[in-house]
């Protein structure tokens, strides 16, 4: 009887415990909630995120030209180079890219992205997810 409550006893915590690192996993999965001080330099996103601890800081970077097209004066994911064809970058709010992008009639149009869908921040880094 001992041994099965034991048992029991472990598997529940062992559930909990699943549980509450799934929903800390969620918590960091957006860049904006857990970074400050972010800015845009062209198509380099910097900014200051928390460390998976929640208390320490740390400046990291990331190059965002290799995940961010210009698709005719769109900024959308899953392509590349946007910098070639879009300037005067920078973040609107906690986490959108906006920019001046070129669409194929040679025409300057306003463009974003929302830089949450895919940049996170992993124990202080930013990264493409």
């Amino acid at each position: 009887m001992k041994n099965r409550f034991f048992k029991a006893a472990v598997a529940f915590l062992f559930t909990i415990a699943i549980s509450l690192g799934m929903f800390a996993n969620e918590a960091w999965a957006s860049f904006s909630l857990t970074c400050y001080n972010s800015s845009v330099n062209g198509s380099t996103l910097s900014s200051t995120c928390y460390m998976a601890d929640g208390y320490t800081p740390n400046q990291t970077e990331i190059n965002l030209n290799p995940y961010i097209g210009n698709i005719d004066g769109e900024l959308m994911w899953q392509h590349d180079n946007f910098i070639a064809t879009c300037g005067n970058t920078e973040l609107s709010g906690p986490s959108v890219l906006v920019g001046e992008c070129e669409k194929r009639a040679q025409q300057w149009v306003q463009a974003e992205i929302n830089l949450d869908d895919h940049i996170s921040n992993i124990n202080g880094i930013l990264t493409y997810q």
